[in-house]
């Protein structure tokens, strides 16, 4: 992230391990709540837009929640009661600073915090530029953080860390930030907002950020086959001598996609989900999960024969992509056609004029390459660390092929799977930080312009960490993990956070001192094989020490209690999976 600092500002008090995290403060300091009283106020533009009062809002919410005071927000052109303002959002203040909000000084959904003699101005190009600058305010200098998603489960004061000040200051600020990646996808809903994330995100439980047409498989959404097959049997896939559906919503029914006719339908259906909301600025086009693609002479004819498993559809996609991308582009153009490169096409086609359509999007799928070793390190040896397996390749061959499709495509994304993969396929933790850690920065120094991770529901006692260092480091690949993970021990387990950090560092460098490759794709790395290996006696032990101090530390720490009851959750769970594993 390039982050332009020319004076610091924040709280008056900050922790050993916030000071660690982020740049220290300077001075001088105003004052802008004391003793439940507010000292300074919010200003929005006279007609705000949606964001900028929403925004607004949650500054206001939390600094009344840290304090007892609620600062007042009021519009341009009233009356000021106090000295200081907030600035947020189109203001006549902010529109008036001679700051560069361009596309290529801020990016999307960047922002200026900066300081003038009466407050600061938050403001930036997009309209969640000054949401995000106000969670930046709340985060960098008020200590707030947000470790889980709020839910019937999980209540605010369990989720969130909001400290308590009688006293309230911010400091001089003159900061500029453009995030690295374009598009941020880490969770949805309310959670990944405060994070900065801008894809399937909301405020106030409406939808806001990138608008973003469906995930990924959506051949069976673009071609239903309850309303197609009878009529054209010929547009799906021949499998084994025959054109058949299956009840399944995703794997099979796949598409004939040789056939001109069905090109041109599946086209006509994404112009006409754009024609009836033109604001969509990323549609998915991509085939279902799983197998059964189609084997008619024409489809076979356009794939590579000598290809291995991860190229065997690459060129017959490539082309229908590249057909239906330059279809619909004539009439939406500035929509981006997110295609994958996924399993049996991952790989980009050989042709040697191949070129995606300047309105594709690849988003490039880390699965069936390895999620234990970093990438870009020669960790992956074959025979040691792994068994060559048709259906399985090393980092070093992933970062291959993320070379190639970045050469060639204009738009490259990434997909990850933090929770879904390896063991934990057999609803096992899986600590990946050790490699989350190096990985997320390494795409951002090789020119990858979105980042997704696939999450696995509410299941953060078991992989936690892993949405939340995601989170973090998708906003900022250069913030320091070890001094985000030293403020995120401190903040979510409190006074039990040393025997928690030995906790999960066991877990993490348990998989480090196993060194073998974890993927789909890999016989006996899912399940029984890999974690007997992984989570060895020795280990557990190690484990059950560190919960039982840390439970004895918290008992009289409500919240610290309720966290560490987590771990205790995950930790009941893995035994349980050893006993069935006949351990």
């Amino acid at each position: 992230m390039r982050i332009i600092v020319a004076i610091w500002g924040g709280l008056l008090i900050m922790s050993a391990a916030q000071a660690a995290l982020y740049e220290p403060m300077a001075k001088p300091f105003v004052t802008i709540a004391a003793g439940g009283q507010p000292q300074a106020q919010i200003v929005i533009p006279a007609e705000p837009e949606g964001l900028e009062q929403f925004a607004a809002t949650e500054l206001q919410r939390y600094l009344k929640q840290m304090s007892g005071a609620e600062l007042p927000i009021v519009a341009d052109g009233q009356d000021l009661a106090h000295p200081f303002s907030f600035y947020i959002g189109e203001t006549e203040k902010n529109l008036s600073r001679a700051i560069d909000i361009s596309d290529e000084a801020m990016g999307r959904d960047g922002f200026a915090l900066h300081s003038v003699p009466d407050g600061i101005c938050v403001f930036g190009p997009d309209k969640l530029s000054p949401v995000f600058g106000v969670y930046e305010i709340l985060e960098r200098w008020f200590d707030v953080r947000w470790f889980m998603p709020i839910s019937d489960d999980v209540p605010a004061d369990l989720a969130e860390h909001v400290p308590t000040r009688d006293t309230l200051q911010m400091g001089q600020v003159d900061l500029v930030v453009k995030p690295d990646f374009r598009v941020r996808w880490v969770g949805n809903g309310a959670w990944p907002l405060a994070h900065r994330m801008n894809a399937f995100v909301k405020a106030d439980g409406e939808d806001v950020g990138i608008n973003w047409k469906w995930h990924f498989h959506t051949f069976r959404t673009l071609i239903p086959p309850d309303e197609y097959y009878e009529d054209h049997p010929e547009w799906f896939a021949l499998v084994d001598g025959e054109r058949k559906i299956t009840d399944s919503k995703s794997h099979g029914n796949q598409l004939c996609t040789s056939t001109p006719e069905l090109v041109a339908e599946v086209a006509k259906n994404m112009i006409a989900v754009l024609d009836a909301d033109p604001s969509i600025e990323i549609i998915a086009l991509s085939p279902n999960d799983g197998g059964g693609f189609c084997e008619c002479e024409s489809c076979t004819a356009l794939d590579e024969p000598e290809r291995d498993w991860f190229a065997k559809y690459s060129r017959r996609l490539a082309i229908f992509n590249n057909q239906v991308a330059k279809i619909v582009g004539e009439k939406h153009p500035d929509t981006l056609i997110k295609v994958g490169a996924y399993a049996m096409y991952a790989r980009p086609p050989l042709d040697e004029d191949f070129r995606p359509e300047p309105n594709l999007l690849y988003q490039l799928c880390h699965i069936y390459f390895c999620h234990n070793h970093p990438l870009g390190s020669e960790a992956c040896v074959a025979g040691e660390t792994y068994e060559p397996s048709h259906n399985f390749q090393p980092n070093r061959e992933y970062a291959k092929i993320l070379e190639q499709w970045r050469e060639l495509s204009p738009h490259l994304f990434m997909y990850e799977y933090y929770t879904l993969g390896g063991i934990a396929k057999g609803n096992l933790p899986w600590p990946l930080v050790h490699t989350m850690r190096t990985d997320i920065p390494y795409y951002r120094d090789h020119g990858i312009e979105g980042f997704y991770t696939q999450l696995s529901g509410n299941l953060y006692h078991r992989y936690g960490l892993n949405y939340y260092i995601a989170a973090k480091l998708c906003w900022d690949p250069d913030l320091d993990p070890d001094a985000l993970l030293e403020d995120y021990f401190s903040k979510f387990y409190g006074i039990a956070s040393r025997p928690m950090r030995r906790y999960l560092d066991t877990l993490e460098q348990a998989m480090i001192d196993w060194n073998g490759c974890s993927s789909y794709g890999l016989k006996g790395t899912a399940h029984v094989e890999m974690a007997l290996k992984v989570y060895t006696p020795e280990v557990m032990a190690k484990l059950q020490a560190a919960l039982a101090e840390a439970e004895g530390t918290s008992n009289t720490d409500r919240i610290a209690g309720q966290r560490v009851m987590l771990a205790r959750r995950m930790y009941q769970e893995l035994e349980a999976s050893l006993a069935e594993m006949g351990r």
